[in-house]
């Protein structure tokens, strides 16, 4: 990237108000440019932020000094998204927070967040347009492919694979040298055990209220 560079957000709405919090602090410490806006069908999306609308998503008119950010969680949402700006000759940039850690051998491929106090430890492997929140991480061997969207607090353990536009919730632990198949569907707080196929959806159950006995009567 250079000085010309302009840099913007894919999406508005909470994601996109964070991520925009996260292009100022790498701005600050020169990895990024400064945040140029942001598209989206809603111009109302980021009210109340400084970050300017520069117009809609379906017709935004790409240049080539601009590189794109994806604000956006759902995995097939985030690659229709890529194919539409790329069919206009879109190109991406990737956030790696200051503050996420990274091992050795490390790699990553196009596109992809890295969040605030996301780690990846050693010989780790990020497919394309790949998405980490705070405080999740993939242990030594451990990969994630395209388009795949790891919540906050997950962990991912050593030598797991998520294929392609896996979507994983917060709180999730993925156990090691598990495979998770694309297009599945991880919730929140689950604790996947087992191979999950292509597709599927795991889920634990909800909390439930804890009913006690009637109090006990003094005599």
């Amino acid at each position: 990237m250079n000085k010309d560079t302009r840099l913007i957000l894919v999406g508005g709405g909470g994601f996109g108000r964070e991520l925009a919090s996260w292009t100022d602090h790498c701005a600050e410490a020169g990895s990024l440019p400064p945040l140029a806006g942001f598209i989206d069908d809603r111009p109302q999306a980021m009210d109340g932020h400084i970050t300017p609308w520069l117009g809609h998503f379906k017709d935004f008119r790409v240049n080539d000094e601009d590189r794109f950010l994806l604000a956006v969680g759902n995995p097939a949402t985030k690659a229709l998204m890529v194919e539409s700006l790329r069919e206009r000759g879109g190109k991406f940039a990737s956030l790696i927070h200051p503050s996420v850690v990274l091992g050795r051998n490390h790699r990553h491929g196009e596109g992809v967040i890295m969040a605030p106090f996301s780690m990846n430890t050693a010989d780790t492997v990020l497919g394309d347009f790949v998405t980490i929140l705070s405080f999740s991480g993939l242990g030594h061997d451990a990969s994630a492919g395209d388009f795949t969207t790891i919540s906050s607090h997950v962990d991912v353990m050593g030598g797991a694979n998520l294929g392609k536009r896996v979507m994983v919730g917060s709180g999730a632990r993925i156990m090691p040298n598990i495979h998770v198949g694309d297009d599945a569907r991880i919730g929140a707080a689950a604790l996947v055990l087992r191979r999950v196929p292509a597709g599927a959806t795991m889920f634990t159950p909800a909390a439930k209220r804890l009913r006690l006995g009637e109090p006990r009567s003094s005599s």
